[in-house]
């Protein structure tokens, strides 16, 4: 018999990102390499709105994975918006997700990236501060795949 078991902890949410070009980065199971940093994107999103969504779709063609990770980078600035058009222009990355359990996911591949947008808003009130709602999205071969610290 198989069981899919009561886990010690399940803090779940996505906690941190970091966005990679696929020229920069390696995978090798479940071990991935940093080759270089210089266009790596450190995003601190705000508390508790980042999300990561992952939906099986079967197709004639086979099976594949609707990757969507979704957050909210706050505070409009000259140099968030830089980066952000940098990002956009760049549009396909691998990203490297840390869980509220402390575990280390990996999202989109060197194959098939996942693509960037952004949308900036701002509301009236003090619910509606000024932000970018940012994602990362694709269609993916495989689930996203559990990795060893890549900064350790």
């Amino acid at each position: 018999m198989k069981s899919i078991n009561k886990q010690a902890e399940n803090m779940g949410g996505v906690l941190r990102l970091w966005a990679i070009p696929k020229s920069d980065i390696t995978v090798s199971g479940n071990a991935v390499a940093i080759l270089s940093d210089a266009n790596m994107v450190d995003i601190y999103v705000q508390e508790d709105s980042a999300v990561f969504q992952e939906d099986i779709v079967r197709a004639f063609a086979g099976t594949n994975y609707k990757t969507d990770l979704t957050a909210v980078v706050p505070c409009d600035t000259t140099d968030t918006l830089a980066l952000i058009a940098e990002m956009e222009r760049r549009n396909k990355y691998l990203v490297i997700y840390l869980d509220g359990n402390g575990n280390y996911k990996l999202a989109g591949t060197t194959k098939v990236p996942l693509r960037f947008s952004a949308k900036a808003t701002s509301g009236t009130g003090a619910e509606g501060l000024n932000n970018y709602a940012i994602s990362f999205s694709g269609n993916q071969p495989a689930r996203a795949i559990f990795i060893t610290d890549p900064f350790a």
